[in-house]
């Protein structure tokens, strides 16, 4: 049900937003028109090629050692090893998003998948050797790194916790 609602409570978001720029009469409907068909000519080859991608990377995970690794019954060492391996995808949104759907199709547990965003989104290797290092330094970068360890493992732990207290259903 989540799963519907989300994209028509997000346009009803933009209709509303687009009324609210039309109102001012001052030419920002059609500049923000122009700057999401060029956002959309950007994301449409990128998304139409990683979908695909992540179908046939589900072929080609082997299933039965990810859910041995990391399927729902690994716990505490699926957690982590999923919380390293989020943190060593060298990708943006494209890349990894499709992965963990790649996973989950093969077995991979909710807890791990979860850990295995959280570790990608707030460790993002690729991130912090291409901006946080240079623009802040080494000594900042270490100390983000460091106090954000425990988030990715904890947040497996809480997802083990939470989930069976919901009726929550997989939309693939």
């Amino acid at each position: 049900m989540l799963v519907i609602i989300t994209p028509i409570l997000m346009w009803c978001c933009v209709v509303w937003l687009a009324w609210v720029a039309h109102r001012r009469r001052d030419g920002e409907v059609r500049r923000g028109l122009r700057i999401a068909a060029g956002y959309l000519g950007t994301m449409a080859p990128r998304i139409l090629v990683a979908l695909p991608m992540a179908a046939f990377l589900a072929e080609l995970i082997p299933g039965d050692l990810v859910g041995e690794w990391l399927g729902a019954a690994s716990g505490w060492q699926g957690i982590l090893l999923a919380s390293g391996f989020g943190m060593l995808v060298p990708a943006g949104g494209m890349i990894a998003f499709p992965l963990a759907l790649a996973l989950l199709k093969v077995g991979v547990g909710l807890p791990q998948l979860i850990a295995f965003l959280t570790a990608w989104s707030v460790f993002a290797i690729h991130r912090v050797i291409a901006f946080e290092i240079p623009f802040l330094g080494i000594q900042f970068a270490a100390l983000r790194l460091a106090s954000s360890l425990i988030l990715a493992p904890l947040s497996g732990l809480i997802a083990t916790f939470v989930v069976p207290l919901t009726a929550f259903r997989w939309p693939v």
